[in-house]
């Protein structure tokens, strides 16, 4: 009786403390190419565009900065496209980065808010 009380409580505790060791262990890097091969040069394309240069990278965002034709300095920070992937269980929303909705009922189904009408 004791060993069928023990062994399932030993199964979810070293379930838990594992996955509590996995979510300590993932380093957040500030590289944009870390995330996607072609995100840094994508960023500072944009950046390009708007006459400036890449100078950070945080989150659903980064910064670009530049003069514009009167020689001010500018910091422009656009956004990352929704449904970019910028955290363990999270995508960008409009700048923020928010948990993904997971349909339990059916766990293959996500709510991405990139597919939501609306959303660019």
């Amino acid at each position: 009786m004791i060993r069928m009380m023990i062994l399932p409580l030993l199964v979810v505790l070293l379930a838990a403390s594992g996955y509590l060791h996995a979510a300590r262990s993932v380093p957040l890097d500030p590289n944009p190419d870390t995330c996607s091969a072609g995100l840094g040069k994508h960023m500072k394309t944009v950046c390009s565009n708007l006459n400036a240069t890449l100078v950070g990278f945080s989150g659903c965002s980064f910064t670009c900065q530049g003069k514009n034709i009167l020689g001010q300095d500018t910091i422009t920070k656009p956004n990352l496209m929704n449904g970019l992937p910028c955290g363990l269980c999270q995508e960008c929303c409009g700048g923020v980065c928010t948990p993904v909705k997971i349909d339990f009922k059916n766990q293959l189904a996500l709510e991405s808010c990139a597919k939501q009408k609306g959303c660019s």
